[in-house]
């Protein structure tokens, strides 16, 4: 009976899973420090009205502002542990930060009356939704698939062989010496 090769695969190391927990810790840190040190108040205007925060590095937030920084901290923070999710929600909280920084532009001093924003929050929030949405692009690397060996004198006809012996693909089997496999699994019922 011939020995079975194993073939293991690497899917590759993620390059977004990392990437996606720094912006995360970040964003998540500053909209703690955020509350605590700069705008916490939760007053709001929506859609037509203005609203107006407290600065805190340079940026300019109220309460709903530095809640939404946590929040999309703690979502990359969850969701860098595989490398789809790192990716999925790179590219969602990235699109949802330049939609925020593309309607504070066209708004002013504010998205819609209720994140408060000056030209550094704009700035910030443009730059955050750049890094992930390159990010979202990664891609894994160092995918490898490890081959039976082979040498140059016997080819694919080794794989061949063991691959008739292998009884897994019944090849090589005399149907009319043996029994089939139903045959040899039958259960005698006893009265």
């Amino acid at each position: 009976m011939a020995i079975r090769d194993r073939r293991t695969a690497s899917a590759g190391m993620s390059l977004a899973k990392g990437p996606v927990s720094i912006v995360g810790m970040i964003l998540l840190a500053y909209g703690v420090t955020g509350l605590i040190f700069g705008g916490n108040t939760f007053d709001s205007s929506p859609l037509d009205g203005t609203v107006d925060g407290d600065t805190w590095l340079g940026i300019e937030g109220n309460g709903w502002s530095n809640l939404l920084a946590i929040g999309a901290g703690g979502v990359l923070m969850f969701g860098a542990q595989m490398h789809w999710s790192a990716k999925t929600t790179a590219l969602l909280v990235g699109l949802a930060f330049a939609a925020a920084a593309i309607i504070a532009l066209v708004d002013g001093a504010d998205v819609l009356g209720i994140f408060a924003a000056n030209d550094a929050t704009k700035l910030a929030w443009a730059i955050t939704a750049a890094v992930l949405v390159i990010v979202a692009l990664l891609p894994r690397v160092g995918r490898t698939t490890d081959e039976p060996a082979t040498t140059a004198a016997e080819p694919a006809a080794v794989t061949e062989r063991a691959a008739a012996d292998d009884p897994r693909f019944d090849r090589g089997r005399d149907p009319a010496t043996e029994e089939t496999a139903v045959a040899e699994h039958r259960v005698e019922r006893r009265p």
